[in-house]
């Protein structure tokens, strides 16, 4: 079987009532806090239709780059997956407990072993211009992987930290972080689809993914609470993938409540702190 590249899959952009319903839900976001700026969220989601696997997508600035945090740590993981799948890698026990820390608890030591191993790249100290260049080749390879299977307009080459990086890790984020991992509520949200519906790689490997990434709506799960689970009723299925720092608050979420599966991905920027804003634009996406 051929694993079918994102650019083959039937999404179908800004069609039908789902498209009107978040222009309100946009509307009603920036009546509700009036400080927000249109570059501080960014919302897309995909209506998923198993029937004919005709989905349907709406997006609020869908294509707006901003820093992950540590949402991109599910695309690492799915990299690593691909790998394990062309038996590229070879996994080994502590590959599998970092793999499962990575998502399910967003360990970033844990993150700092996948990014190492599925690129073949190691910390430490600074490089020279040339060793640079050569560990960089290596480290781009998740983005080269990425836009084969059309994925355009985002980065994913940098480990996540607790404090920051050091040495040869400073240097790979470019002299004024230029380099710092980037992702788009689109490409997120077609990579959870993807992850959904059995597309990225074997179902399988698929499954084993949703596995790491399910959670239990409602809960004291550090990647629920705040976020999109939150607001979702006990009877909802999620499968998700959150980040944050002192500048975001990320979520990227897949659910099935019934007859209704939906994949919903919400960026913001706006006193993170307070997770009022995500949670806002969540309970508006969930009555859709």
């Amino acid at each position: 079987m051929i694993w079918l590249p994102l650019l083959t899959m039937r999404v179908i952009p800004h069609q039908g009532a789902f498209d009107v319903q978040l222009r309100d839900v946009v509307a009603k976001t920036k009546t509700e806090f009036k400080e927000l700026k249109s570059t501080e969220i960014a919302i897309s989601y995909i209506r998923v239709d198993r029937k004919n696997g005709q989905h349907v997508q709406a997006d609020y600035n869908g294509k707006l780059a901003m820093y992950p945090a540590s949402v991109v740590k599910m695309f690492y993981l799915v990299y690593a997956h691909h790998l394990l799948e062309k038996k590229k890698l070879q996994t080994d026990p502590e590959l599998e407990r970092a793999l499962k820390d990575m998502i399910v608890e967003s360990n970033n030591d844990a993150t700092g072993l996948v990014l190492d191993t599925i690129t073949g790249t190691t910390g430490g100290s600074f490089l020279s211009d040339k060793e640079l260049t050569k560990w960089m080749t290596k480290r781009n390879s998740v983005n080269v992987w990425l836009k084969s299977i059309g994925f355009e307009g985002i980065n994913c080459n940098q480990k996540t930290w607790n404090e920051g990086p050091y040495g040869r890790e400073r240097q790979g984020y470019g002299p004024n972080f230029e380099l710092r991992n980037s992702l788009t509520t689109d490409a997120c949200a077609q990579m959870l689809l993807q992850i959904v519906t059995d597309k990225i790689v074997s179902p399988a490997r698929c499954e084993e993914m949703r596995k790491l990434l399910s959670r239990i709506p409602a809960s004291q799960d550090s990647q629920v609470t705040g976020f999109i689970g939150s607001v979702l009723p006990p009877d909802a299925q999620l499968w998700s993938k959150a980040g944050w720092t002192s500048t975001v608050r990320h979520d990227v979420a897949y659910v099935k409540q019934g007859d209704k599966e939906f994949v919903a991905c919400i960026f913001t920027k706006h006193k993170v702190s307070d997770p009022k804003l995500l949670k806002f634009i969540a309970t508006e996406i969930a009555k859709f």
